[in-house]
């Protein structure tokens, strides 16, 4: 009993083993980083950084012309509270346009941001320039930007999106890595085409094609196998082209930069052994190295393989953050699908609202022309206020009273009428249309497939 009565005057500290609150904190850390900062989103392919970027480049200049990269790295910072320097880096990464790198960048940029050659070789942020590009527009992130959700930023003084909504799963476009505490994400590049083919099969058939890595540019050899403990591992390995009786090494395997490479050649000459005799260097962004090889020795494709044998094998690791707030790992047939099954339902909730706001023209004209049919611009020198007028309109039935009593006279008019009568017809045939591809599955799904077909034709080059 007295035990009892003297715990009960101890402070309420949870009873936790100092190793199980290490355990916990430690798992608490690993989820934050990987939420916050290395794993992308299934729906839209972005970190956090990235998606910070997109939309403060939407709300600023950046997002129709050339800003300073330092410039829109700043404005991403009023959303984004980990550092310049990280913001800087990621917005530079996203401009790049070579093999390796984005497939079909969705920042746009003007001046020096690396190569395939020395993907680090980016310019400082004072001197180059970046935009929102092309592609990412057509690509649909901002045009139903209501039918997102949204979240306070982390000093809760603006609102920023949780995700965005694209027409295709840009996880699985652009070659993706990240590292968290704990968990890594290696997603590789896939062809637009080859992504949009997939969807447009699941979304007639129920069962989407198989996806295979694809990268920009680059005419080397990619092979995708298993391993005994089930884990994909993706390998790239060297490739060359012949003009005339010239042999060109143009392309290395992943994360084989220019140095890499001509360190490899040169330790290739001093073997005495072999048909390679020298090397040109041509290379100009991308890689373009004569081959030279001994008199009446020209190399066949089997004996070219069997001298460039190094290779690069990375493991494949699909870990995403899915739109139900969750890790994990989900490989690329059931992305295809659960991004075309979350679309629908995005696209459900935007045409019930483009509908809703159809009707409400609808039913403003409707009452516009009651109101001036029954002549109430003529009562209103008899009421004494304008309160007085929208009580008068209220009573008489007008759901839009508040509207009405700011409708200027010019306005009270058979013109008017007739102008309210055209907007009826006009609104209520979008009203059809919306409802329809809201309420028909085949209607939405002929949607998708429609608008899909038009990216497809457009950037897939």
């Amino acid at each position: 009993m007295k035990n009892k009565t003297a715990n009960s005057n101890q402070p309420n500290i949870p009873q936790v083993p100092f190793d199980e609150q290490v355990d916990i904190d430690q798992k608490r850390y690993s989820r934050y980083v990987c939420d916050s900062r290395a794993i992308p989103h299934e729906i839209d392919g972005l970190k956090p950084v990235q998606r910070r970027i997109l939309w403060a480049m939407w709300n600023s200049d950046a997002r129709n012309r050339f800003t300073k990269t330092v410039k829109v790295a700043g404005l991403a910072m009023g959303f984004h509270p980990h550092g310049d320097k990280s913001i800087q880096d990621a917005l530079s990464a996203m401009a790049q346009d070579f093999t390796f790198a984005n497939n079909i960048p969705l920042v746009s940029g003007e001046g020096t941001f690396g190569d395939v050659l020395d993907p680090d070789a980016i310019a400082s942020p004072r001197y180059t320039e970046v935009k929102l590009s092309d592609f990412v527009k057509d690509l649909g992130f901002f045009e139903s930007l209501p039918d997102i959700d949204y979240v306070k930023n982390y000093d809760e003084t603006e609102d920023e999106p949780i995700h965005f909504v694209g027409k295709i799963p840009v996880v699985l476009l652009n070659h993706i890595q990240g590292i968290a505490t704990g968990f890594r994400s290696f997603i590789p590049g896939h062809k637009l085409g080859d992504i949009i083919d997939s969807q447009i099969a699941y979304l007639k058939t129920g069962k989407p094609k198989k996806l295979f890595p694809w990268y920009k540019d680059y005419g080397g050899e990619i092979r995708v196998t298993q391993n005994e403990n089930g884990t994909w591992i993706m390998t790239t390995t060297f490739g060359f082209q012949w003009e005339g009786d010239t042999l060109y090494l143009t392309d290395a395997p992943m994360s084989w930069d220019r140095e890499k490479v001509i360190n490899f050649l040169d330790e290739l000459l001093e073997r005495k052994d072999i048909w390679l005799k020298d090397y040109v260097d041509h290379s100009s962004q991308r890689f373009k190295i004569e081959l030279i090889y001994k008199r009446g020795e020209k190399p066949t494709q089997k004996m070219i393989k069997e001298l460039f044998n190094k290779e690069q094998s990375e493991s494949l690791s699909y870990n995403v953050i899915t739109y139900e707030g969750r890790l994990k790992n989900i490989l690329p047939e059931e992305i295809i699908k659960r991004f075309c099954d979350f679309r629908k339902q995005h696209l459900i909730r935007r045409f019930k609202r483009l509908a809703g706001l159809e009707q409400e023209k609808i039913d403003k004209n409707s009452e516009l022309i009651r109101f001036i049919e029954e002549k109430w611009n003529q009562k209103v020198v008899t009421i004494k206020s304008k309160q007085d007028f929208e009580n008068q309109l209220q009573a008489a039935k007008f759901k839009y009273f508040e509207w009405l009593a700011g409708i200027p006279v010019y306005r009270m008019t058979l013109e008017e009428v007739r102008k309210c009568e055209e907007a009826i017809v006009e609104a209520k045939t979008k009203f059809n249309e919306f409802t329809e591809l809201y309420k028909k599955d085949n209607k939405l799904t002929d949607f998708m497939i429609k608008e899909l077909t038009e990216l497809k034709d457009k950037w897939d080059k």
